[in-house]
């Protein structure tokens, strides 16, 4: 029996993915995603988790294969010291695995002793797995990843990704990467006025409320979705929501009113609906441009901000939007963790390949 473990190691958050091989057979048996935020838990604090991750396949015969966005994470100086850190973290607490595999922006496995090398072509790579992924899956279509922090656009033409960007600075010049996700950005970037009493007044730019408390209110995700930290250390019931969001505008819950918060809350999510929808328009111009008939072209959503996708996806033009669940049909829900489940079958693919 052979273990095959993706890891999506991020800044905010550790996604896996378990494959279990067993004559022949791959069957998807284990996915987790943990808050793990490093710019609180540290270098150390890192080398740990991968520490008592690794040690749960001590006695069992497992390979690894991972991206990273952690890269990013201001514990670093520079990209390349994080690609490297977590790269060297890796190998050292998976020492017992046959191998252990790197994604590269290629868009294939990589030993780490090729990362050093290059350390660039190795940073960010949850988009590049899940490009993988979507080019086997995506005849013509969009695949679309909204995660806690960050939005993800993959374009897929013919089976391949038409991508523009290969690092995250250049996909936020291109439309394929949006700074904005589900849980933890803070709503005065969003938007600089909000609706207070029919008058839109200008926003606090603290980080008083996020946008797990605008979905968190509006009902778009429960309390179990909403893992990460909230802005004032408090709870995450609607009414503890509803008072972050007032604070946005020098507000409380003695001047507003759980209604008017709620439409508050909307004018957010709107906006947000709106910027994604805005981009998938020109992602689909450059589809057009590739002779892809519009019609055809499937979106496909991922991550806890799918039911944004969908809005956004159906406001932009698409007529057929499917979860990456319905198209995988995993006993298990592999939308929160993409990256991670895609690691995992990039690494059956490669162990398939050398036998």
């Amino acid at each position: 029996m052979h273990y095959l473990v993706g890891l999506d190691i991020g800044g905010a958050n550790i996604k896996m993915a378990v494959i279990q091989v067993e004559n022949s057979r791959a069957r998807l048996i284990e996915v987790s995603r943990e808050y793990y935020p490093l710019w609180v838990k540290g270098k150390k604090g890192l080398e740990k988790k991968l520490q008592d991750v690794a040690e749960k396949f001590h006695n069992k015969r497992h390979s690894v294969a991972l991206c990273m966005t952690a890269e990013l994470c201001d514990i670093y100086s520079t990209k390349s010291e994080g690609v490297l850190h977590v790269t060297e973290t890796a190998v050292r607490s998976f020492k017992n695995a046959d191998q252990i595999y790197i994604v590269g922006v290629d868009l294939e496995l990589h030993n780490p002793s090729e990362v050093e090398r290059e350390p660039l072509r190795y940073a960010a790579t949850n988009w590049a797995a899940n490009a993988w992924l979507a080019s086997r899956l995506l005849d013509c279509g969009v695949l679309v990843d909204m995660g806690s922090t960050t939005t993800s656009i993959i374009p897929i033409v013919k089976h391949r990704p038409a991508i523009w960007g290969l690092s995250d600075p250049e996909k936020l010049t291109c439309g394929e990467l949006l700074y904005i996700g589900t849980l933890r950005t803070s709503v005065s970037e969003i938007v600089d006025k909000l609706p207070y009493k029919g008058r839109l007044a200008e926003v606090c730019h603290e980080k008083f409320a996020s946008t797990g408390d605008v979905n968190l209110v509006l009902g778009k995700i429960s309390p179990e979705i909403y893992i990460t930290e909230t802005f004032d250390g408090r709870g995450r019931s609607i009414e503890e929501s509803a008072a972050r969001l007032a604070r946005a505008v020098c507000a409380s819950l003695e001047l507003m009113s759980l209604p008017e918060i709620m439409e508050l809350a909307r004018y957010v999510y709107e906006v947000v609906v709106h910027k994604l929808t805005l981009t998938l328009i020109l992602v689909r111009t450059r589809l057009a441009a590739e002779n892809v008939e519009l019609e055809r072209a499937k979106l496909v959503t991922a991550g806890l901000g799918e039911h944004v996708i969908r809005e956004a996806g159906t406001r932009a033009g698409f007529t057929e939007i499917l979860s990456i669940d319905e198209i995988v049909r995993e006993e298990h829900k592999v939308a929160p963790v993409l990256p991670s489940y895609a690691c995992a079958l990039m690494l059956l693919d490669k162990l398939r390949r050398l036998n």
